[in-house]
C-alpha cells in the first residue's frame, strides 16, 4: 500500500507518560485501569510495560506484561508460600523478528476495500523473564495469526493470537520437558494517514532487443576488419621506415619533380626524407634558380576523413615550406603553395599519398 509510514520509538513507560496512557486507556476500553493503578505499575519489579512514541514524543500507543502462577517449590521466581503451594511471580520481555504472510492476498489477490485479511506469521527472538532480583535469558520461538478487521478507510481492528515456545526453565522451575509455551491474545487499532489508495501496476512488455543486438554484431565484425587492415598498414609503414635511406648522386639534375614521404598521420619528415630533401635542394633547386616551385600537400584517402585529411596536407605542406625558406634560404617568391587532401591520390598504394610532392 502507498500509505504513510509513521515513524515511532518504543521505550519503557515512565511517569510523564502515565496521563496520555490513561487517556488510551479511557478511549479503548469500557473498563479502563485508572491512573493510579497504570503508577503503581511503575514500582513493580515483574510487569513491564513500554510506550510508542511519535516524532514529537507524543504517546500514540503502549503495552504490558505480567506473569503469575504456583509452583510446588521453593524455585526462581517463587514468592510466598500459598498452602502446600508457592505462589510464583515474574515479568516477561520479549524481542523478535516475524515473518509474516497475508494468506488473503495470495489467495485472492489484493484488494484495498476486504473487510478481513487473514495473516499468519512465525518468528525467533530474545524472551527475558526476571523477578526476585534473578532473571534469565532464552531464544524464543513463536507462531501465531494475525487478523486485520477493516472498520473504514483509514482505520483496521487488529487480533493477534501468538505463541511462544522457550525452554523450560524459563520460568524457573525445571522439569522433565525440554520447553514450554506462554499465549497471548492483543488487540489494536490501526489509523493509515494521507493517501490510502493503491494502483496495481500495470503489466509491463518486454522490450525487443534484436536489433540492437544485430547492431552490436555488426559492430564487432567491423571493428575487427578494421584492426586486420591496421595491423596489415602498421606492417607496411615499419617497412618502410626500416628500409635503407638511397641516395642518388649524378653528374647533372634537372630540376624535376620530387616526392617526400611522410610517416601516417604525421607532419614532418624523418631522417630520411630529409636527407632527399636536402639533396634536392642543393643538387636542383639551388642548380636552376629560376624556377619556380610548386608545393602540393596530400594525405591518402584510404585514412582518416577528408577533413583530416585536408588539414594534414596543409600542415605537411606548410613544413616543408618552412624548411625551404628558413633552413635553405629559397625564395619565398619562388614556392607556390597547394595542399590537395585526398582528392588527387596520385600512386596506388596508401603509404605512397602520404606526401609533399615539390615540382
Amino acid at each position: 500500500m502507498n500509505g504513510k509510514v509513521m515513524p515511532v520509538r518504543i521505550v519503557p513507560m515512565k511517569t510523564e507518560h502515565l496521563d496520555a496512557v490513561a487517556e488510551l486507556e479511557r478511549s479503548c476500553f469500557t473498563v479502563p485501569w485508572s491512573r493510579n493503578a497504570l503508577a503503581e505499575e511503575l514500582d513493580n519489579a515483574l510487569s513491564a510495560f513500554l510506550v510508542a512514541l511519535d516524532e514529537n514524543d507524543r504517546v500514540v500507543g503502549y503495552a504490558g506484561l505480567q506473569a503469575k502462577g504456583w509452583t510446588s517449590a521453593g524455585t526462581l521466581y517463587a514468592k510466598s508460600a500459598d498452602g502446600g503451594l508457592f505462589r510464583e511471580k515474574f515479568g516477561v520481555m520479549y524481542l523478535h523478528a516475524d515473518a509474516m504472510w497475508n494468506f488473503s492476498n495470495a489467495v485472492s489477490g489484493y484488494k484495498e476495500s476486504r473487510t478481513w485479511n487473514f495473516v499468519p506469521f512465525v518468528g525467533v527472538g530474545w524472551a527475558r523473564s526476571y523477578g526476585n532480583d534473578a532473571h534469565d535469558n532464552e531464544i524464543g520461538f513463536d507462531a501465531g495469526l494475525l487478523n486485520v478487521v477493516r472498520l473504514c478507510s483509514s482505520l483496521d481492528l487488529t487480533l493477534e493470537a501468538r505463541c511462544l515456545l522457550v525452554n523450560q526453565r524459563f520460568d524457573g522451575v525445571t522439569g522433565g520437558r525440554t520447553g514450554e509455551g506462554m499465549l497471548s491474545v492483543t488487540a489494536g487499532l490501526a489509523y493509515k494517514f494521507n493517501r490510502r489508495g493503491f494502483v496495481r501496476a500495470s503489466n509491463v512488455q518486454p522490450v525487443d532487443v534484436t536489433p540492437y543486438l544485430d547492431r552490436i554484431r555488426n559492430l564487432e565484425e567491423n571493428n575487427t576488419d578494421l584492426a586486420s587492415k591496421n595491423s596489415v598498414l602498421n606492417d607496411e609503414n615499419e617497412k618502410l621506415r626500416n628500409a635503407p635511406a638511397k641516395v642518388v648522386v649524378e653528374q647533372k639534375v634537372s630540376a624535376s619533380p620530387v616526392v617526400l614521404f611522410f610517416r601516417i598521420g604525421k607532419a614532418t619528415l624523418d631522417k630520411k626524407e630529409l636527407t632527399n630533401l636536402e639533396f634536392y635542394v642543393k643538387n636542383a633547386m639551388k642548380a636552376d634558380k629560376d624556377k619556380t616551385f610548386t608545393l602540393i600537400g596530400s594525405a591518402d584517402k584510404d585514412t582518416g576523413t577528408k577533413e583530416i585529411n585536408q588539414r594534414l596536407s596543409e600542415q605537411r605542406m606548410e613544413y616543408v615550406y618552412n624548411l625551404l625558406k628558413d633552413k635553405y634560404g629559397i625564395d619565398p617568391s619562388r614556392l607556390v603553395k597547394k595542399a590537395e587532401g585526398d582528392t588527387n591520390n596520385r600512386f596506388a598504394e596508401p603509404e605512397l599519398n602520404r606526401a609533399v610532392i615539390v615540382e
